[in-house]
């Protein structure tokens, strides 16, 4: 199964192109499974299709399924799933009581790292020929997810000294779950979401508008996704303007062209986008934008 990913800086067109190339993968016969982790998801408007945290077949369409894992439903899964490991790891060596799970689903970066694990999860459990995976606006919530591993690492160690010198071990032979065992499963799920996102299998996009700042983030996400081993196959300039007949918009055509340059002397595969007359939106508009990306995966 093959992971589609889409990221860039906020409104660039990442949901815009994530929506149609899975419409587009969908009508061409395969099963795809359409995901967007953005905090503030518009992926229901642009499908034209109310959407929940878990997925739905979206009407209108071959074989497409969605959903949007908005934060609230993330941090209430994630106390299901997590919350009480959490809670027994802290107790064995903290005087923590059961609101210690709540405090800890409101910390920054929870809901985001939470996310990357049910991605992961449908991608371990299979079910759809791909996953088109409309991301947040930056990559810093897989910078904290190598952050993690590299943290329950030094955990597992400061803990185990830890239980030693207290003498915890025989209060864990008397029924509780051995926190070291936990830590290891969460740095093990760590490791295979990082593992899921480095593969072969991950065709990572850049979204980006043809303006020098868009330019300059475009680059610097680039380097920081490469740097921790996960690939850039493709990058999507969009809302190219070109050849325009008013004086203005001709001025902004030529800032775009000398951008575009930039751009495609800095990456190796460039797709160009340009200004669109229609929107984007509900099964006509998605599939007509498809005709741009389809050569993308």
């Amino acid at each position: 199964m093959r992971l589609v990913s889409f990221w860039g800086k906020g409104g660039v067109g990442k949901t815009t192109c994530s929506a149609s190339l899975a419409a587009g993968l969908s009508e061409d016969g395969m099963d795809v499974l359409l995901l967007t982790t953005d905090p503030t998801p518009t992926l229901s408007d642009v499908l034209d299709f109310p959407l929940g945290s878990e997925p739905s077949k979206v009407n209108g369409f071959r074989g497409l399924w969605a959903a949007e894992l908005s934060e609230s439903a993330v941090i209430e899964m994630w106390k299901e799933r997590f919350g009480g490991e959490v809670y027994e790891v802290a107790s064995s060596f903290l005087p923590v009581e059961r609101d210690f799970i709540d405090y800890v689903a409101r910390a920054p970066g929870i809901a985001d790292q939470f996310m990357l694990y049910l991605l992961h999860e449908f991608w371990r459990k299979g079910g759809y020929d791909i996953i088109v995976w409309d991301t947040p606006a930056s990559s810093g919530s897989v910078r904290l997810l190598r952050i993690e591993e590299e943290f329950y690492s030094h955990m597992n160690d400061a803990i185990r000294m830890y239980l030693k010198l207290k003498g915890f071990l025989e209060r864990i032979s008397r029924g509780r779950r051995d926190p070291l065992a936990l830590i290891e499963e969460w740095r093990s799920i760590a490791r295979g979401i990082m593992d899921m996102l480095s593969s072969d299998s991950h065709h990572l996009i850049l979204v980006a508008i043809p303006e020098k700042i868009s330019y300059l983030l475009t680059l610097r996400m680039r380097d920081e996704l490469e740097g921790m081993g996960i690939k850039v196959r493709a990058l999507v300039v969009n809302r190219l303007l070109r050849d325009c007949k008013c004086d203005k918009l001709n001025r902004m055509a030529e800032i775009h062209a000398r951008v575009l340059e930039e751009f495609k002397a800095s990456f190796n595969h460039v797709r160009v986008i340009e200004n669109i007359d229609y929107e984007p939106v509900g099964r006509e508009g998605l599939l007509r934008f498809y005709d741009y990306l389809r050569e993308l995966v």
